[in-house]
């Protein structure tokens, strides 16, 4: 696994998530509570770009294409359609660049 610096924290708002493409991956990359997790940008249910259709609700983000809900921290699938868990990267902070193991 390679260590990529992705952003600036203070690009993101809190609550919400910012797209960054790593290589070939599309990765989500959230602000919840101050703190930052990543996953998959691209919903398991039909391929649906998690940035481009969603909503949050504290730590769970709803693609809004067919409605499936995931757990940010986990990738966890909390309501369906969607079976599969969202792919999750380790994300650190480095002052204020983020940092993601792809």
């Amino acid at each position: 696994m390679a260590k990529v610096k992705v952003g600036q924290f203070n690009e993101i708002p809190e609550g919400d998530l910012r797209k960054y493409q790593v290589g070939e991956e599309a990765i989500a990359v959230y602000k919840i509570n101050g703190k930052i997790y990543a996953t998959s940008n691209v919903c398991t249910h039909e391929g649906c770009f998690i940035d481009e259709n969603h909503q949050m609700h504290n730590d769970i983000v709803e693609c809004t294409c067919h409605g499936s809900q995931f757990d940010v921290k986990t990738g966890e699938v909390l309501q369906m359609p969607a079976v599969e868990a969202l792919k999750t990267y380790k994300a650190t902070l480095e002052g204020e660049d983020i940092y993601v193991e792809v």
